[in-house]
């Protein structure tokens, strides 16, 4: 099994909460494989809702105690920066990140001037030291030396500007994105029965964001048809 489809694999197991054997992982070779054997082993369900939806209720839930705020000013169109101070977003967030799971929600990002400042310092350390390198003859070396001081700065940079990291991201800027992120990294907070519709639709979700594949069927093959390894 390619890391692909190991990716994958685990994607599956943190959304629906269920651990695949890797003697069964061999053997779930299409999107329709992943369904069933995902809904052979939860709860089932005769009754379809909207994933999205339960998400959301399921945030807000989390959501509303702590900021002391009314049901009506949490809605799917709600910009989160509306709703809590800067200066309260870190802690908030790594409250909201331990109850559902780091990985359940997206990581606040840092300013983007912090961003391009970082950037721009990794491009200098990597342009000054590779131009230093050359004057002081050290041929082929410099280049190695540029990307070492390049990769310090840069993994040093991001290190130390980790507590500034108190923007959301721009994508996930309003209560509903955050929702949907929720539906497809971590269900299994909130969900615990399915209709093998709503797995399918899951299954989908995950396959599309991992890989970036769009066109596939439920019997596509994984390797032979998605080309993934």
């Amino acid at each position: 099994m390619g890391l692909d489809l190991v990716e994958l694999v685990v994607r599956f197991e943190d959304a629906f909460g269920i651990s695949i054997p890797d003697r069964v992982a061999a053997e779930l070779t299409t999107p329709r494989k992943v369904t069933e054997y995902v809904f052979s082993q939860l709860v089932e369900s005769d009754e379809r809702s909207c994933l999205t939806q339960q998400a959301f209720y399921f945030l807000r839930g989390k959501c509303i105690p702590s900021l002391n705020i009314s049901r009506n000013d949490f809605r799917p169109d709600t910009r989160l920066e509306d709703l809590v101070p800067i200066d309260r977003r870190r802690v908030f967030w790594t409250s909201i990140q331990s109850e559902v799971g780091p990985l359940a929600i997206p990581d606040l990002a840092r300013p983007f001037w912090l961003f391009s400042l970082l950037a721009l310092l990794t491009i200098a350390a990597l342009v000054v030291v590779t131009v230093y390198g050359f004057r002081d003859s050290l041929g082929s070396t410099s280049y190695l030396l540029g990307m070492s001081a390049a990769i310090l700065v840069g993994f040093g940079g991001a290190v130390v500007s980790r507590p500034l990291k108190r923007n959301f991201r721009r994508e996930y800027r309003r209560a509903g994105d955050v929702a949907k992120y929720i539906s497809v990294h971590r269900s299994q907070a909130f969900k615990k029965d399915w209709t093998k519709e709503e797995i399918d639709g899951v299954v989908r979700e995950i396959i599309v964001d991992e890989t970036g594949v769009r066109d596939f069927t439920e019997d596509s093959d994984f390797i032979n048809d998605m080309h993934l390894d």
